[in-house]
């Protein structure tokens, strides 16, 4: 926050004043805190689909502007989280929401997947050689075309219980931010990578239920899952809450379809801000949001430890045959690359094993002699 305040980059961007921190227990009070100035304004508590449409259109225009002004390019090379203060600010480790360190600082994308590859392979079974291997191959693949590597900063989660609004301006529908808080796990990175939607725009694929032909696996954390239509009604589950009445599943159904054209409209409102703020054209950039869905993936995976690997190895599998198959050509190229939201089917080449006949090496099983010198003999077989 201190950043923020300090550097002048963000003027539409109001955070409170920091008057003391300390991030470790060895402090009078042996615990960690923050003493910042007190702004006005409350948050929402309601969801986004029970506020009115005045006030879900004005909220999406309202982090739209939040998110143009943080893609700001920042004159920093290297990809972390701020450290210091006093106006004295630089690039140091790169932080989690969570407060887990990954490392670094680093000088670019490939650098911080590698770092994360490795550290994950010394501490995970060689059963899961196959996808460090896929991962790791696939790395130079998710380098961003130029229009997306500008260095920016990005703020974990906005949402409604981290931005301070205008009580008049609640009531009155034209919501006007007063406040954005809970800065803990920001971070320096491509803009590409900053381009996760604002959680209450969020979807998953089990909620309000099972949405059909989805797979679990493909539940992300940084990519909602898209609902586009409601499907065939008689097909609904039949679930019952605490009443004799069964669950009617309607609104919480047109909802998750509602934030599909939220999205879209977030996009828009992005682009104009984008062009406001900065006079910034570029349509590559302009759609950027739209665009990052793979490359938000394949870093989550990256990121998120060898447990994800496992639950998203379909995906991974599937992506390294498709680019395969494609030809792409990786770091060289200056393409895009997407895809569906979700596989469908498989494009895994069928491969053929040639070592059948047993070429394969000779296992060794030992078996006790019972001829001088009477010790373990090996016994040869083929697998």
């Amino acid at each position: 926050m201190r950043f923020v305040r300090d550097s002048g980059l963000y003027p539409n961007i109001p955070v409170p004043k920091i008057f003391a921190l300390e991030t470790n227990f060895t402090n009078p009070v042996c615990a960690p805190y923050v003493l910042m100035e007190l702004i006005p304004g409350r948050t929402l508590t309601n969801s986004l689909n029970k506020l009115s449409r005045k006030q879900q259109l004005s909220y999406i225009k309202s982090i739209a502007r939040l998110h143009a002004s943080l893609s700001k390019p920042l004159p920093f090379d290297r990809i972390g989280s701020i450290e210091g203060g006093d106006g004295q600010h630089v690039v140091g480790p790169l932080m989690t929401l969570t407060q887990e360190c990954l490392g670094g600082p680093y000088k670019s994308m490939e650098d911080l997947w590698r770092a994360q590859l490795e550290q994950q392979f010394l501490c995970t079974p060689q059963m899961f050689a196959e996808l460090f291997q896929l991962l790791s191959s696939l790395v130079p693949h998710f380098q961003p075309p130029k229009s997306y590597l500008p260095l920016v900063l990005h703020h974990p989660v906005i949402a409604f219980r981290n931005i301070l609004f205008d009580e008049s301006s609640i009531s009155t529908g034209a919501l006007e931010i007063t406040g954005l808080i809970d800065w803990g796990g920001a971070q320096i990175l491509p803009l590409l990578f900053t381009s996760k939607y604002p959680d209450d725009l969020r979807t998953i694929g089990e909620d309000p239920f099972q949405k059909p032909g989805w797979d679990y696996n493909e539940d992300w954390y940084t990519v909602p899952c898209d609902w586009t239509s409601t499907g065939d009604s008689s097909q609904w589950p039949i679930a019952y809450g605490l009443g004799p009445e069964p669950i009617d599943y309607r609104p919480s159904v047109r909802g998750v379809i509602n934030k599909f054209y939220l999205r879209a409209y977030f996009n828009v409102c992005y682009a104009e801000e984008l062009r406001r703020q900065h006079g910034d054209a570029d349509l590559a950039r302009a759609t950027v949001f739209k665009d990052a869905t793979y490359y938000m993936k394949f870093h989550e995976v990256v990121c998120s430890g060898w447990q994800n690997w496992v639950r998203h190895k379909t995906w991974i599998r599937e992506t390294y045959w498709r680019l395969r198959n494609v030809g792409h050509r990786g770091k060289e190229s200056e393409e895009l690359i997407i895809g569906p939201n979700m596989y469908l089917e498989s494009v895994e080449e069928p491969i053929r094993d040639l070592g059948t006949f047993g070429e394969y090496p000779v296992a060794i099983e030992y078996e006790h002699s019972t001829e001088p010198p009477y010790k373990n003999v090996p016994k040869f077989y083929h697998k």
